[in-house]
């Protein structure tokens, strides 16, 4: 039986407002089909270290398109993913006793999950994985699966018991081990993920360790190291074309960040060669766009980006690449949506406290905000959940407060743009000046395009 692996989206959840279903996590996402009569569209790759992945068939027609409403966009309903679900589907419904069919069922649905940003089938994929572990109680596969799909949902506790089990009872099996570092990195115990992403790499240096890894660095400030150890991953053979945009998209990013804009360019449109409706890679662009000051060129692509795939993320660059450019009642218009597709999130069950206290701060009530922040760091205390209550506080101006919130978001030595202008911003309130200033340059120097907003400000402030 072959396996699919999942790889972290461009961008975390928490990074602009992430919803990328992948966040962080390189995780099982559907296993093929074992019958033979399997949609012919739906081809099932395998990679480097024994896993598969689905190459979607992409389908320009299906395409869904931008909206400015406060309805979410159209999802396109065509894809080699959807048809396999289907064929699974019609199996489970021959026979519900059929394990592998209700195993798969629920990988695919945690791949087409991704495809689409559509939460609501988060629940789908739970009633599939949990059919199938009783029916498979020996299938690793299954665990994994569950463990991702706590993963996605933010469920990271759960995760790393799911994780911790699997490998109890399949000693070595390195999916779970995946799972197992992504939990621990989400649940802010760094030192345990570091030393696990290093092992797990060591032992098994595919594509899916070396993501993590890559991950690893870039958390530590180590933007060389980790665009290297992703470059390595991208080389990984056999990957379907879905995969191998994913990597691509993250080589651009890591590109971007290390003051190399043509060659980010360069992965981003080698990835949308391959995918031309890739939409990592199109908001990569955007990002881009911003830092060159072609605001234009920005909204093109956040939009588009946004109509494939409708993560509050690309929604919200979008509403700030419109507010940046003076237009208030369509950037508020998109606020709205991402208030939507946040909303649809959370009635799946996924947690997303740290990732609304952002967007509460930047564009809502800060001090919702920091009761979401503060909950999310009880619960995970993450860089970015300390970030996310540095800046409520700024925003409530409780700013001596905030700069130790800040300085526990930055003790890692992360160089991410944002939490660098977070600090800035928060250091140039309380004037101190000098600190203000390398803050800020930091930021800009490492992405000029982190946000179209915030790159302003961070711009006015310099000034």
């Amino acid at each position: 039986m072959s396996r699919l692996v999942r790889i972290r989206d461009m961008t975390p959840w928490t990074r602009r407002l992430s919803l990328s279903l992948a966040a962080v996590l390189i995780v099982a996402g559907c296993a093929g089909p074992t019958a033979p009569s399997a949609p012919p569209a739906t081809a099932v790759v395998p990679t480097q270290d024994g896993s598969a992945s689905v190459a979607p068939t992409p389908d320009p027609a299906a395409t869904p398109v931008a909206t400015t409403s406060s309805t979410p966009a159209p999802i396109a309903t065509t894809s080699a993913t959807q048809e396999l679900i289907d064929f699974l589907l019609d199996a489970v419904a021959d026979d519900p006793s059929d394990g592998s069919a209700q195993r798969d069922l629920g990988l695919a649905l945690l791949q087409r999950v991704r495809e689409t940003a559509d939460p609501s089938l988060y629940p789908r994929a739970e009633a599939a994985l949990d059919a199938a572990r009783e029916l498979l109680p020996d299938d690793p596969l299954v665990f994994a699966g569950i463990g991702g799909l706590q993963l996605g949902r933010h469920e990271f506790k759960d995760a790393l018991a799911t994780g911790q089990a699997t490998l109890e009872a399949f000693p070595g099996y390195s999916t779970a081990r995946g799972v197992v570092v992504d939990a621990l990195v989400e649940l802010g115990r760094y030192k345990e993920a570091f030393a696990a992403a290093e092992a797990l790499a060591a032992d098994s240096p595919d594509l899916a360790s070396l993501a993590r890894l890559s991950y690893a660095h870039e958390l530590q400030g180590d933007l060389v190291g980790a665009l290297a150890e992703m470059e390595q991953a991208a080389a990984s053979p056999g990957l379907a074309p879905e995969n191998t945009a994913y990597v691509l998209a993250l080589v651009g990013q890591l590109r971007r960040l290390t003051g190399d804009p043509d060659g980010a360019r360069a992965a981003y449109d080698e990835a949308l060669k391959l995918l031309p409706d890739h939409a990592p890679s199109l908001a990569g662009l955007g990002r881009l766009a911003v830092g060159r000051g072609d605001l234009e060129e920005a909204k093109a692509h956040f939009e588009r980006a946004a109509g494939i795939v409708p993560l509050p993320e690309y929604v919200i660059a979008h509403g700030e690449t419109l507010e940046a450019m003076g237009d208030a009642a369509g950037a508020r218009d998109q606020y709205e949506l991402a208030t939507v597709l946040i909303t649809l999130f959370q009635a799946n069950g996924v947690v997303v406290d740290v990732d609304l206290a952002l967007f509460e701060a930047d564009h809502g009530d800060p001090n919702r905000a920091l009761e979401l922040a503060t909950a999310g760091y009880a619960s995970s205390p993450t860089i970015r959940a300390a970030d996310a209550t540095a800046w409520a506080l700024h925003r409530l101006g409780r700013d001596e407060e905030a700069a130790s919130w800040s300085a526990k978001a930055l003790r890692l030595g992360s160089r991410d743009p944002l939490l660098r202008y977070h600090a800035g911003a928060i250091a140039a309130a309380l004037g101190r000046t000098e600190e203000a200033r390398l803050d800020l340059q930091a930021a800009l120097a490492t992405d000029p395009g982190f946000s179209p907003t915030g790159a302003a400000e961070a711009r006015r402030l310099l000034d």
